[in-house]
């Protein structure tokens, strides 16, 4: 177990590393990545989406690319604080990566605020989000004694080497 609480967060970077990977798929293919979310919101096709309004699909298919840009920032910033400051144990690093969870089960809150077509299965995001979001909420907390147990706080990523 002992072992397992020590390479634990390693999950986490797995995830921001996989968030990056998803925003450089979605920066290049567009709404053809995932067409599930299309016909999970609107019921149509990418092509019967693109047959009922072209200037609707070049509008939907260029916030997906700019979607996938913020994916890949956010995705590369996590991991940079993963390997620097979580690593090193900073107490303020463990609260930020609260926001990986937050936003996972968001995803799933805008989904359901939105609607989504109930003929048709739900959008991968709504089934990956709570999934990642529930492993990520269990990282954290096994986590916790890493961060509040007996130690200080390191304060500084120099002070832990």
């Amino acid at each position: 177990m002992d072992i397992l609480r020590r390479r634990v967060w390693w999950y986490l970077v797995a995830f921001s590393v996989l968030i990056s990977l998803f925003g450089v798929g979605d920066v290049i293919g567009g709404i053809s990545v995932d067409p599930g979310i299309t016909i999970g919101l609107s019921g149509l096709t990418l092509a019967e989406l693109q047959a009922e309004s072209e200037a609707g699909y070049r509008l939907y298919d260029f916030a997906s690319r700019a979607q996938g840009l913020v994916l890949v920032v956010i995705g590369v910033l996590m991991t940079v604080i993963l390997v620097i400051p979580y690593r090193a144990g900073m107490r303020w690093a463990w609260y930020a990566m609260w926001t990986l969870p937050a936003w996972s089960f968001g995803v799933l809150g805008l989904y359901l605020a939105f609607g989504v077509d109930p003929r048709q299965p739900p959008p991968p995001p709504m089934l990956s989000g709570p999934l990642l979001g529930g492993i990520a909420v269990a990282v954290l907390l096994l986590e916790w004694r890493r961060f509040f147990g007996d130690q200080k706080e390191v304060t500084s990523p120099l002070a832990a080497t």
